[in-house]
């Protein structure tokens, strides 16, 4: 049976060590050698010599190197690990060595360079060898109880750290289990005696070598879910660093708790995704598509919820996709349709074959938005973002169905209109021609009746173009701009109405303002119907009408007074809701309905005073000039 690398590794290091202290007993018996053979020869030749005075003489001699036999022996029963047994082994054979080198080279020196050996000089030089030898002991030993001191000092401090750390903290021995050496009383109050739940995310092998490659700088650090709504982080330090199969790994554990780190991150998270959720809503309210819609709120769920896969799903079938050509989870979508769920807000979060969690979000009765992701659980700040984002489509889509239904509303009354307003015309006209050859072929009684055919006929005519002005206004984005000469259409329009009401007065104030406003064809017919309403609702014998216009910044005002009996200020902003007219009105009270729209579409406005010098009612146009 091939030994595992541990065995081998025991094995090598125990012949070191057996070496290392033979070594020192060979060298115990090498130097009890030589008085061994100066007390033979003194007992058994001449001249013989006592044994008791040999010995005596060698007794030094003898005890010595018996201390090296001994002590190896008794470096053999220590339990020491074998690097501190080789150590000593070590210093003994090297002092050794070096005593008998410096010795050897002042016997050298006396007795072949002097020719005299010296004793006393000899002993003293072995007596300041070893003072030496001594000195270089007594400062290794000093050095070794100031760094004993020195991490006595450390100690006593990381035990006060240990004791008024507020974090568990701990200090783990490795000897196939976990065994707690020492601990603060955080760490007994909370995990007692136990770490195994602690280290659980640590590696499987635990040593110095596989702390110091899987963490950062030589400490490991990991999150730990001890299952009680607290997040946790593990830090493991090893202190012991030594390759020695038989030395056991130490390492410091400090369990932090980091729940309101942790939280504060997953805040400003969440203030994250809602705030990229608003400009989301900005940037739907620009879509002009319901795709477009559907591509931008995916877009939008991917930074909301790291999913796997995602879809829009519109009445069953499947409109937009990331990842995904079907339907996540159809049980979802039942949900959805049969109203167990909102469909205005909430979600529903479910686990499907595969282990997969699929988030669906209600967008509308006929419409979800889901998500899957591999993550057993997603927070609760994340599934209110979607739910946000179904919100914000859901309205989307809301205003997409408006638009359309407008557009098309707006195209039907424009075909409407346009062929209601050309037969109508075209039978006014008819009619108004025929009566006109009708004049020459009746009595004075049956012209009379012509004269009224011919009235009604052009009150079409002029009914047909208060259509086609109100058309106009009411559809404001469709007509072009330009810049128009203002005196030239207040002009034209005071001569008109000069011919039509025959018994009133026109006052032009003059000089008219020579400048451009923005407008377009209507204009006149603003003017027209100011004009129009000054004399038609005038209660005065002789209507007087007074025209006046001045620049104001980059606007001009323009000024329709007349005599009449004026404006109560209680209905001056209602006069210009649509089919609002004066009880002794016989119009159809949209007149100045028509003229405001068309104002509001120029960017102007309209409001009614009293005509101070005239007594009636001053209505007065703003418009925007252009330069």
């Amino acid at each position: 049976m091939r030994p595992t690398p541990g065995e081998g590794a025991v094995e090598a290091t125990s012949f070191r060590r057996r070496v290392a202290l033979l070594a020192v007993a060979l060298l115990g018996v090498l130097l009890l050698a030589p008085p061994i053979l100066d007390i033979w020869q003194d007992w058994t030749q001449p001249p013989f010599k006592p044994l008791w005075s040999t010995l005596l003489e060698n007794i030094t001699s003898l005890v010595l190197p018996g201390v090296l036999v001994l002590g190896s022996v008794w470096l053999a029963r220590r339990d020491w690990k074998d690097r501190y047994v080789y150590g000593a082994a070590e210093w003994a054979i090297a002092i050794v060595v070096g005593h008998a080198v410096v010795l050897g080279w002042i016997l050298f020196q006396q007795a072949y360079v002097q020719g005299d050996l010296k004793p006393y000089f000899i002993a003293m030089d072995g007596i300041v060898l070893s003072a030496d030898v001594a000195l270089g002991v007594g400062v290794y030993n000093a050095r070794s109880r100031r760094n004993r001191d020195r991490l006595e000092r450390e100690r006593d401090r990381l035990s006060a750290l240990y004791e008024n750390s507020t974090d568990p903290i701990a200090t783990v021995r490795f000897d196939g289990d976990a065994i707690v050496e020492a601990a603060n009383g955080a760490f007994r109050e909370r995990f007692g005696e136990g770490v195994a739940d602690v280290l659980a995310d640590a590696p499987r092998e635990m040593t110095a070598d596989t702390v110091r490659e899987s963490g950062v700088d030589g400490t490991l650090e990991y999150e730990w879910d001890a299952g009680d709504d607290r997040d946790y982080r593990v830090s493991v330090t090893p202190i012991d660093a030594d390759d020695d199969a038989d030395e056991d790994v130490r390492v410091h554990v400090r369990v932090a708790d980091i729940t309101d780190q942790t939280e504060l991150v997953r805040e400003a998270e969440a203030r994250e995704r809602l705030e990229h959720l608003h400009r989301v809503a900005s940037d739907l309210a620009s879509v002009d598509t319901a795709d477009s819609a559907y591509e931008r709120a995916l877009n939008a769920l991917r930074s909301t919820i790291a999913f796997d896969e995602a879809c829009v799903v519109v009445d069953g079938d499947t409109v937009a996709g990331r990842g995904a050509e079907t339907t996540l989870d159809r049980t979802g979508i039942e949900r959805v349709q049969t109203g167990a769920v909102p469909s205005d807000g909430g979600a529903i979060t479910r686990t499907v074959d595969g282990g997969e969690t699929v988030l669906t979000v209600p967008v509308g009765d006929d419409a979800v938005l889901q998500a899957g992701v591999t993550e057993s659980s997603l927070r609760d700040s994340q599934v209110t973002a979607a739910e946000l984002l179904g919100t914000h489509l859901r309205e989307t889509r809301q205003r997409l169905d408006r638009e359309d239904r407008l557009r098309d509303q707006r195209e039907r009354l424009e075909l409407l209109n346009r062929t209601f307003r050309h037969d109508l015309m075209n039978d006014a006209n008819v009619i108004d021609a025929r009566a006109s050859l009708l004049g020459e072929h009746v009595d004075e009684t049956g012209a009379e009746y012509l004269a009224t055919v011919q009235e009604r006929a052009g009150e079409m005519g002029e009914r047909i173009e208060t259509m086609r002005s109100l058309m106009k206004a009411v559809e404001g984005e469709d007509h072009d701009l330009t810049p128009m000469p203002a005196a030239t259409a207040m002009k034209a329009q005071v001569d008109d109405a000069r011919g039509t009401y025959r018994g009133a007065a026109f006052e032009v104030e003059a000089p008219l303002p020579d400048v451009d406003v923005l407008a377009d064809d209507l204009l006149a017919d603003v003017f027209q119907n100011l004009l129009a309403n000054a004399v038609e609702h005038n209660t005065a014998d002789a209507p007087h009408v007074r025209i006046s216009a001045e620049r104001d910044g980059e606007d001009l005002l323009v000024t329709v007074a007349d005599n009449g009996s004026g404006v109560d200020p209680d209905r001056r902003d209602a006069v210009f809701d649509l089919g609002e007219k004066g009880e002794a009105s016989g119009g159809t009270g949209i007149g100045l309905n028509i003229c405001k729209r068309i104002v509001d579409s120029y960017g102007g406005d309209i409001t009614i005073t009293e005509a101070d010098d005239l007594g009636g009612a001053a209505f007065t146009v703003r418009l925007p000039i252009v330069e």
